[in-house]
């Protein structure tokens, strides 16, 4: 990935509607270029959606934050499950020793223990250090 990959990565992440001659026209590359370059990256799962902030039925949203510590031995097996659960919307790796730390979206907070009970601590080699209900977004 080089600085013209980032570049509209960034644009992207502004407005995913953007069209491609628009992009094209920021990052001074042809049109051809940049559709070449965002099928490249969702190809290689760098962008793996084209999202939106708020539910499609506008009922609000109940969002926690879990982190996890993997059995690094066992990272890609556990990260491809954790990718499987559609009910969490982003994964970070943190530096050293301090794990995953993932976002999860789900339609009421009476589903949060099922998520986490039926799911998510049934992926062996994680444990679950940490969760937070997010009570506001302030950016």
């Amino acid at each position: 990935m080089d600085i013209v990959d980032l570049k509209i990565l960034e644009l992207l992440k502004d407005n995913s509607r953007m069209s491609f001659n628009e992009i094209s026209q920021s990052v001074g590359k042809t049109e051809a270029t940049v559709r070449r370059r965002v099928k490249k990256l969702t190809d290689e799962g760098v962008i793996r959606k084209f999202t939106i902030d708020y539910a499609i039925d506008n009922k609000p949203r109940t969002r926690a934050t879990v982190k996890i510590e993997p059995d690094f031995k066992e990272i890609k097996r556990i990260l491809k499950e954790l990718l499987e659960i559609e009910e969490i919307t982003n994964i970070w790796r943190l530096s050293g020793d301090c794990g995953l730390f993932m976002k999860v979206e789900i339609p009421s907070i009476e589903q949060f223990n099922p998520l986490i009970e039926e799911k998510i601590s049934q992926i062996k080699g994680l444990k679950i250090v940490e969760t937070c209900f997010i009570t506001d977004v302030i950016k």
